[in-house]
């Protein structure tokens, strides 16, 4: 009998291999745990269950926004395409009743019928553009200056600065033309004052950039002028000091605007 009961004793585990079973049952089984939640974590892009995503931990590798561009690559906000605009994400728009409006720019009130043209926006590739936010221009642009020089297509961009920036003034009185001149101006210069921010915004009408000169008396009697393209516009002394200066050049690539003006 007691042959038996020490046989019996000498095959039951000790105390410290009771303890190691339980020990490797636990960690298998939360290795299986872990194992199971990232395999599903892994192919599903639910966001349901944030306790259990390892996303800071085993972060995946997504691909670019868009084709074609570098995820390092600095953006450029010249290259893009037109997109429609989301009708649950409008764009804000000024109307016509902008003071600031040269009344020829004024497309409705000239006839224009369709309005599809306002259904659209700019998308660069490879970047975001955000939302347009008037307040937050005219506070990063205290104290400066900000010129347009170029022809009408400048001047329309000018136009439209001024009527987009004015949404954020509430008193437009504050808003006016340093020198007095009326908008209707189409030659020369006129500048802008947000007096409420000290901020001017001008504009320069110099088609060419360029001087332009009397043509030299050994030239064929057709040209008229010359385009002195190694000299600068001689308002552009007037420029310098500007925090940001936006050219166009529209007048170079139009041969019959260019031949009835001069």
């Amino acid at each position: 009998m007691d042959q038996l009961r020490t046989q019996t004793i000498n095959q039951l585990p000790s105390g410290a291999a009771l303890i190691k079973r339980e020990l490797c049952y636990t960690i298998c089984f939360i290795f299986i745990l872990i194992s199971s939640i990232i395999a599903l974590n892994l192919g599903s892009s639910s966001r349901s269950l944030p306790l259990f995503r390892f996303d800071h931990f085993f972060p995946r590798k997504l691909p670019p926004p868009f084709p074609h561009t570098h995820p390092l690559r600095a953006c450029d906000y010249s290259y893009g395409k037109w997109v429609r605009v989301d009708k649950k994400n409008p764009v804000l728009l000024y109307d016509e009743d902008c003071p600031f409006l040269d009344p020829g720019f004024r497309c409705h009130r000239n006839g224009r019928k369709d309005i599809e043209f306002l259904k659209w926006r700019w998308q660069p590739h490879g970047c975001y553009l955000p939302r347009f936010n008037a307040s937050d221009f005219l506070e990063r642009s205290r104290n400066g200056r900000i010129v347009f020089a170029g022809d009408s297509m400048g001047r329309n961009q000018w136009e439209s600065l001024l009527c987009m920036l004015a949404q954020a003034v509430s008193n437009k009185s504050t808003i006016f033309e340093v020198n007095g001149s009326p908008i209707t101006k189409h030659k020369g210069f006129l500048s802008m004052k947000f007096q409420d921010y000290n901020l001017t915004v001008e504009y320069y009408r110099t088609p060419f950039l360029a001087v332009l000169g009397r043509r030299p008396i050994t030239t064929p009697p057709q040209v008229k002028l010359i385009v002195k393209v190694d000299q600068l516009h001689w308002r552009s002394k007037q420029w310098k000091g500007a925090n940001v200066i936006v050219l166009n050049t529209g007048h170079w690539w139009n041969k019959e605007k260019i031949a009835k003006m001069y």
